[in-house]
């Protein structure tokens, strides 16, 4: 199995290597969970990882056809299923595979973790004993992958909840409503195409602070979440990460820490467009969570929570990314 990257390729040839790897690609060790990984092509490079929580007893084969059908529409010629929970799950791990099979997937691996030690559901042989073996550390290469790509390891599904929430004080509300008086005295002001203008002007110097190692100041983080409430703004914004995915992302989880509800939406949908093109489910998942608890109607936020639901592949979130940069693009130089 292989990573897709432009960076060296890092190879995961044991089981316990990919079983080491998995909380590197989830952002959190799994726990009552079942893992699926998509492998691509003759060469098996990792497409999408897909986690879901342990079903209920009679769900299984259920939850097998919903995983399964994620790997197929990810392109997955091959997977790698992996059952972390307190016992062996004979029928989930059993149902995975069978569906899995029976639409021309192969299961190259079956695999349960529980206590630090892994064990596989299929092999009976000495190079998998019944009591289980360690999981080893994580490949270097993939470790220093994972940090240059901004993807940090927390200690589970809650912290990275925790890790994405905003501090919701009143100094924070008053400072983002602030902003938003700012915002629309600009607009009426000079008008909407020059507050448009203003807006992305700032938020590429927050960008580019970001890209230098830097932190984005209350304000800067306040007024970029006001001007992320005008669509044509926030969709440009969305296309920045198409050259600068990783300052983009750090940029949005930073000013979405610090925006409150009821002004949180459109960043937080931000947050989940810029993870997801990175590959990056778990951190999409949660900030769009947060988006739609507090609009449950904000339209980019279904349609992503939708795309996430049905397998569409990051790969297709980047294209959408291009496309729309050469039309904006486009569209000036007409003007």
């Amino acid at each position: 199995m292989t990573s897709v990257s432009s960076r060296p390729v890092a190879r995961l040839t044991t089981p316990g290597e990919i079983v080491a790897t998995v909380p590197l690609l989830c952002g959190y060790p799994p726990s009552d969970s079942v893992v699926v990984l998509s492998l691509r092509g003759p060469r098996r490079r990792l497409g999408l990882t897909i986690r879901l929580d342990l079903p209920q007893p009679g769900l299984a084969e259920e939850a097998a056809e919903l995983l399964v059908e994620r790997v197929v529409h990810d392109g997955g010629r091959a997977a790698v299923v992996v059952v972390y929970a307190g016992a062996r799950d004979e029928p989930l791990a059993a149902a995975v595979t069978t569906a899995c099979e029976r639409r021309g997937v192969e299961v190259t691996e079956a695999l349960h973790v529980a206590d630090g030690r892994w064990t596989s559901y299929a092999c009976t042989r000495s190079c998998c004993p019944p009591e289980g073996t360690p999981v080893p550390a994580a490949s270097g290469l993939v470790e220093a992958q994972s940090a240059l790509e901004g993807r940090a390891v927390l200690a589970s599904r809650a912290e990275l909840v925790r890790s994405l929430a905003a501090a919701d004080g009143p100094l924070d509300r008053a400072r983002v409503e602030q902003a938003g008086e700012r915002w629309l005295a600009l607009r009426q002001a000079e008008g909407v195409a020059a507050a448009r203008r203003s807006a992305l002007a700032a938020a590429r110097l927050l960008l580019a602070r970001v890209a230098d190692g830097g932190t984005v100041d209350d304000d800067g983080a306040a007024e970029l979440a006001v001007a992320l409430h005008d669509v044509h703004v926030r969709d440009e914004i969305a296309t920045w990460g198409t050259s600068s995915a990783d300052a983009l992302l750090s940029l949005a989880e930073q000013v979405a820490r610090r925006t409150p509800a009821p002004h949180d939406a459109p960043v937080c949908t931000l947050l989940a467009w810029t993870a997801y093109a990175k590959g990056d489910g778990g951190r999409a998942n949660v900030a769009l969570d947060r988006a739609l608890a507090t609009d449950p109607a904000y339209s980019l936020a279904l349609l992503l929570r939708q795309a996430l639901d049905g397998g569409l592949p990051p790969e297709q979130v980047r294209r959408t990314m291009s496309a729309t940069r050469r039309a904006i693009r486009s569209g000036r130089s007409r003007r």
